[in-house]
């Protein structure tokens, strides 16, 4: 799967984007995300992570075919995924 992180702009979100294996590696990515300034005070749990559709439609733009959107309780968005992971 592909992760972008939410930013002002697609490209700008875009320029973030990395391929993710599973959800472990995606708690792991997020957690590196907040350890980062300003968003290194944000502590998060992973059952406060939620990913559901955004949108099923393609993004020829990108190139997407579904658009998944990545909350976090208590944060809001952080960012879209392509698919969706399964979650343990």
């Amino acid at each position: 799967m592909k992760f972008r992180e939410h930013r002002g702009g697609l490209d700008e979100s875009m320029e973030t984007c990395v391929e993710i294996a599973n959800y472990a590696q995606l708690l792991d990515h997020i957690g590196n995300i907040f350890k980062d300034p300003p968003l290194n005070n944000f502590k998060f749990d992973p059952r406060q992570v939620h990913i559901s559709s955004y949108s099923m439609s393609p993004d020829t733009r990108i190139g997407w075919e579904h658009t998944y959107i990545v909350t976090i309780d208590g944060y809001g968005v952080l960012g879209f995924t392509d698919g969706p992971f399964p979650l343990p």
